[in-house]
Parts: structure tokens; C-alpha cells; sequence
């Protein structure tokens, strides 16, 4: 079987966009998140948002999460008949038999940013090609005031190994706003110094393996990047991938996965206030700067 190609980073990032684009080449089939926890698939064995995996958790735990995740993408026959049975409605085995030609393809694309507390678990189980996307502080925490999206922080203080792993250097304040949720950009401001604190750490251990990609610089070069991207991960750049990226990324209406991606960039200066925009950059400065500089501001 070929490596799986695993989409991750953090949500508001890009990431349903570099998947479809990647899985727009010959042979790709698209997955989508089997971490969210709204999909609500009745095999999965996740019981918080950003669910934490390591080889120091539980073995039968780890066995679960490794059964689930097959489903998604192992084409051995057992596999295929154990997904069908767990279709829980006519809705389901509809997906099920419309997806099974694409569950052949040469490789598997799983996108899923809620996963990214689990990818070293992930890349050593799923013998994964891992692409890691980063995006301006700023721009995530405008696009979750927009969608209004709020985040229970008890959904790491739930999950212990990962709050004296990776995030340990938080506790105090995810035990803060786990009791009294603040508002909605220092919720983003925390939320995002989680997340990049963690891939801060993978690109310092994996930097050479996994490829990490800027949504700014994709915005900007989207075709010189992508092809970055589809050379790592030994794809065709053929003409109809690259008409496919200019298709989505040169639209003047902004749709899901179209829109005009030079405008995306800064849209984050017309969402957020000035008061908003430096308590942003102050408060997450440890972190922007090792991704981005001043004049990224």
C-alpha cells in the first residue's frame, strides 16, 4: 500500500482547500476528518475535540484508534465488509458504495486538523506523507470570531497526558477558561498558542521529513507552492491540477473552496479592531515569530 497522504495543521487554515486540491490529482481519494467529533460515526472511539494518541497510551486504546482509522482506508475485503456493516442508515451505505471505487485508488488523503495533537502517533502507525499547514494568528482568530466559534477548553484538561505533554506549559490558563470562558479573541489567542506551540515543536523535530506549508505563501504562489507540495509527495503537477488551483484561487465570490486568494490574505485587518489586532500580536508574538516577521503585521 501506498504511504497515506495526512492533511493536518490547525482548523481555519486551509487545510479542506490543500486537500481537495491535492486529491484533484489521478489515483487520490479524499477523507474527510475522522477526528470532528460533530461527524458523529458511530465506530469512533474519540471522546473530546483534538483528541490526544501517543505510544504511551493505553494499548487497547491504541488498537481502537488503529481499527477505526483502517476503516477509512484499508481495501483488504474484512475491512471494507466491516465498514459496510457500520453504516447505521440507508444515508450511510449510500456513501458507502458511492466511495468504494475511490477507496481503491493508489492512495489515501486524510484531512483532518482536529488530528494534529496526534500526529507523531499518527505518522509512525499510518505510515503517513504529513503536510502541516500554518496560518497568521491574526487570520485564524478573525475567521473564528466570523463563524462565532467558540472552544470548551475542557476538552484538554480532559485528556491528562496531553495536558502534561504538549501542553503542559498552558495549564494554568486552560484550567482559567475551562471555568470561565473569556472572550471570543482570548479564547482564539490561547487556542492558537496550543496549536502552533505543538506544531512549533513538530517542525523542530520533523522539519526535514513533513512539509510545512504557509496559507499565506499559498495564497500569494499558489501554483509555485502547490507543485512544492505535489513534488513531496512524488504527485503529477499535470495541467488540469494546476487549472484546477487557478479555478480556486483567482474567483472574485468567496465560496468554500473559491475565492480571490491574494484579497484572502489581509481580510483579517477589516474583521478585527486595532485594540483587537495588538493584544493578538502581543500575546502570541513567542510563537508568530518563528512562523512570520513584523511586516507580516
Amino acid at each position: 500500500m501506498k504511504k497515506i497522504i495526512f492533511v493536518t495543521g490547525s482548523h481555519r487554515s486551509g487545510s479542506t482547500w490543500i486537500g481537495k486540491i491535492i486529491s484533484s490529482a489521478n489515483g487520490v481519494r479524499y477523507v474527510h476528518e475522522p477526528f470532528n467529533m460533530r461527524q458523529k460515526r458511530n465506530n469512533s472511539p474519540f471522546k473530546y475535540w483534538f483528541e490526544y494518541v501517543s505510544e504511551d497510551s493505553n494499548n487497547k486504546y491504541q488498537e481502537k484508534v488503529r481499527t477505526y482509522l483502517k476503516s477509512f482506508y484499508d481495501t483488504r475485503f474484512n475491512s471494507i465488509i466491516s465498514s459496510l456493516l457500520n453504516s447505521r442508515n440507508y444515508k450511510e451505505v449510500y456513501h458507502f458504495f458511492n466511495g468504494l471505487k475511490g477507496r481503491l485508488s493508489d492512495r489515501t488523503l486524510i484531512k483532518d486538523p482536529i488530528a494534529i495533537m496526534s500526529m507523531e502517533w499518527l505518522e509512525a502507525n499510518l505510515n503517513c506523507d504529513v503536510i502541516i499547514t500554518v496560518r497568521h494568528p491574526a487570520a485564524f482568530i478573525a475567521s473564528l470570531k466570523i463563524k462565532s466559534w467558540e472552544f470548551d477548553f475542557n476538552n484538554f484538561l480532559n485528556q491528562p497526558e496531553l495536558m502534561d505533554s504538549l501542553l503542559y506549559d498552558f495549564s494554568d490558563d486552560i484550567s482559567s477558561y475551562s471555568k470561565n470562558k473569556p472572550d471570543m479573541i482570548k479564547q482564539g489567542i490561547l487556542l492558537w498558542n496550543t496549536i502552533y506551540s505543538t506544531i512549533l515543536k513538530y517542525k523542530e523535530k520533523h522539519g526535514e521529513d513533513w512539509c510545512f506549508v504557509l496559507h499565506e505563501d499559498l495564497s500569494r504562489e499558489p501554483l509555485r507552492e502547490f507543485q512544492k507540495i505535489y513534488s513531496y509527495l512524488n504527485l503529477e503537477f499535470d495541467e488540469s491540477v494546476q487549472n484546477e488551483i487557478i479555478a480556486s484561487t483567482s474567483s472574485k465570490e468567496s465560496t468554500k473552496l473559491k475565492r480571490d486568494s491574494k484579497a484572502n490574505i489581509s481580510s483579517w485587518k477589516k474583521r478585527l479592531s486595532a485594540e483587537e489586532i495588538s493584544l493578538i500580536k502581543k500575546e502570541t508574538k513567542p510563537i508568530w515569530s518563528k512562523f512570520y516577521s513584523e511586516s507580516d503585521w
